[in-house]
């Protein structure tokens, strides 16, 4: 009997080896087709995140099994001397859940400025809300310096809601916390004044602030 707890440990050890060896043949997950876009106020992300679903990862979602995506996005300056500085950061979640009494499935996007929710009978439908990023709101378009380059870096992870181990290795034969992304980050973004604007804010400096309008329509983008 006192030798139980280190049975049970023995055991759960070879079978989480077990699990490994006959884990089936995965891509690794990775963030692909990253864009900066500046907008009249904002600066908005796209992104897609592939290879993230395998048949085991399905089929517990079928079950009932709510699973996460957490993206992890940043905005960084590049600077030539003291290292790039994050200039502003967003956290998006994307969980999906299917109801197998109503057989939909529910998906909730939220973060910073994201707040959206679809329920749909397709699981296309469902795999391409939780692998995209779009138009995803990264930071204010006046805060950022004229002529700097920025650029966005963005990684995902994956977790189920309700599974410990060993009940991950039983559901999925893999460890979740292997589900991490590297950094992955976007072409440079160059953001310009247009010259006429800048005469026309000159002309009127003695007000005190210049409409959020005028600046919007004083931006320029190059991604490069």
């Amino acid at each position: 009997m006192n030798n139980f707890p280190k049975t049970l440990r023995v055991l759960t050890l070879l079978f989480g080896i077990w699990c490994f060896l006959i884990a089936p043949a995965w891509a690794t997950p990775t963030i692909s087709k990253i864009n900066l876009n500046a907008g009249k106020e904002l600066i908005t992300l796209d992104a897609e995140l592939i290879d993230a679903f395998n048949e085991k990862i399905k089929e517990a979602i079928e079950g009932g099994v709510a699973m996460t995506f957490t993206y992890e996005i940043e905005l960084l300056k590049q600077s030539s001397v003291f290292g790039d500085d994050v200039v502003s950061q967003n956290k998006v979640t994307h969980t999906v859940q299917y109801d197998t009494l109503k057989k939909i499935y529910q998906f909730s996007s939220q973060g910073k400025n994201v707040n959206r929710t679809v329920t749909t009978k397709s699981m296309e439908k469902y795999q391409q809300l939780m692998l995209t990023l779009k138009d995803i709101p990264i930071a204010h378009v006046f805060k950022l310096d004229p002529e700097e380059k920025y650029y966005a870096r963005v990684k995902a992870e994956m977790e189920a809601d309700g599974l410990w181990f060993p009940f991950n290795y039983l559901l999925f034969f893999i460890p979740f916390s292997e589900f991490e992304t590297s950094w992955a980050q976007s072409t440079p973004l160059t953001i310009k004044m247009d010259p006429a604007f800048g005469m026309e804010a000159s002309q009127n400096k003695s007000k005190q602030e210049i409409p959020a309008t005028g600046v919007a329509n004083g931006i320029r983008s190059f991604n490069q």
